[in-house]
């Protein structure tokens, strides 16, 4: 819990440690960035520092309650007159009384409830701090995606503009054409459209980068006027052909390593705890108390130390409460305690069932994305050789315009299945280590 205070004092500088610096920011600059920062996070670690008063509250209930009482009045009385020369039948005096006492009371037993209640604190409070993670957890994944899909949209921006110098220089080769005769208008127009085209799609790579870019800064609640760029990482295929654990020892992992799991655990055992503190109102309670009195008043004989002295008073007693019919209260806090408990083992299941299809899932994605990632490769390399070998032969006038295009398009195809494969396969390597722990 400490760490969670510290996390969270060093969080609320006003100005932010990354935002300080100027540099590029990497996955891990924004994962690291978003846990100590992310106002989500923020409130599950303040749900987490509350909960950790609960358990010292609870604890403290355990001892005996200890209060000091006083009050003060005055009054009148009315007593005879002794003075007959003045006709008055009766007069008032002012009286004062004053009282103190201090008084204890401790409960010796009222069913388990109440050092149950110590237990249920603290189980609770582990689950905040589960909770707590869990929120983190949900941030880093989301980061996760966003940021992939930065590198992705990054390298689309590359491939157009590869596209773009292409038919650029495509563009000219046919103008140069047209003016030695060896060429048409036709030709020259066609190869002007499909240059317009691809710089059109260059635009919009551009403009979906920095959207991806945005939505990547706003996630991280960064201001709209701190400065924010992207550390672009580079991988090959070594990192897209990384080996993966088995299905089944990918999902033990997880659900060693996530908080997910563990949570849904401790809430069931909270609610077994509260069903048994219910339960506990079927029993007597049994209470210790006691207290010391004293008085004091102008109606008493001597000082103020010897009127306390004379009026003191000690008391101590036993006090036994045995319930007999309370309006089915108990029975049904019971009962409604026990829907609580099946509730709790219902979501524990439906967590575990739901990460282990998860972990399914990303297996299944990996080895699809890796398998589409290497014929990909393959068929660019092959549509590359096809295109280049087209460009050629239509430079020398042995092949049409529609030819090359078509050819181009089809290298156009394969580079973006290619990279669509790879990011995909990417993106999902690096959720597995996220949800088995390697990361």
């Amino acid at each position: 819990m400490n760490k969670i205070v510290s996390v969270l004092l060093a969080s609320f500088a006003v100005i932010p440690a990354f935002a300080q610096e100027e540099k590029a920011w990497s996955l891990d600059d924004c994962i690291a960035y978003a846990r100590e920062n992310n106002i989500s996070v923020k409130q599950a670690q303040l749900s987490a520092l509350s909960s950790e008063v609960d358990v010292t509250q609870s604890k403290a209930a355990l001892f005996p309650t200890l209060s000091f009482s006083t009050s003060q009045q005055l009054g009148f009385q009315k007593v005879e007159s002794q003075d007959v020369a003045t006709n008055t039948t009766g007069a008032k005096n002012p009286t004062y009384t004053g009282s103190y006492g201090i008084n204890a009371n401790v409960t010796l037993f009222n069913g388990g409830a109440n050092w149950r209640t110590v237990k249920s604190s603290r189980l609770s409070h582990e689950a905040d701090v589960l909770n707590a993670e869990k929120t983190a957890n949900s941030i880093e994944q989301q980061i996760i995606r966003a940021y992939y899909q930065i590198l992705y949209a990054h390298e689309a921006v590359a491939t157009n503009e590869e596209i773009v110098k292409v038919a650029e220089k495509e563009l000219t080769r046919t103008q140069e054409l047209l003016k030695v005769g060896k060429g048409s208008k036709v030709d020259v127009a066609q190869m002007e459209s499909q240059y317009q085209q691809n710089q059109y799609s260059l635009v919009n790579a551009r403009n979906t980068e920095a959207a991806d870019i945005l939505a990547l800064k706003q996630l991280l609640q960064l201001g709209t006027s701190d400065d924010f760029a992207i550390d672009y990482a580079t991988y090959g295929t070594s990192d897209v052909m990384e080996l993966i654990p088995s299905v089944e020892d990918a999902q033990a992992q997880a659900l060693a390593n996530l908080p997910d799991v563990k949570a849904a655990e401790v809430n069931v055992q909270v609610a077994e705890m509260q069903a048994k503190i219910a339960a506990g109102s079927y029993y007597p309670t049994l209470s210790l108390n006691g207290s010391v009195t004293t008085s004091n008043g102008n109606t008493y004989s001597g000082d103020f130390t010897q009127q306390v002295k004379d009026h003191l008073h000690e008391t101590i007693g036993l006090s036994l409460s045995v319930p007999i019919w309370d309006g089915y209260k108990t029975k049904a806090s019971v009962s409604k305690a026990r829907y609580n408990v099946a509730n709790a083992e219902l979501n524990l299941a439906d967590t575990r069932l739901q990460l282990n299809n998860t972990i399914a899932d990303l297996h299944l994605d990996i080895q699809s994305a890796q398998s589409r990632y290497q014929s990909a490769v393959t068929s660019e390399a092959a549509a590359r050789e096809s295109f280049e070998l087209m460009e050629g032969r239509f430079n020398v006038g042995l092949e049409s315009i529609i030819d090359l295009l078509t050819e181009k398009n089809k290298y156009l195809q394969a580079k973006q299945e290619t990279l669509q494969s790879k990011y995909t396969a990417l993106l999902n390597l690096r959720l597995l280590d996220f949800y088995t722990g390697k990361q």
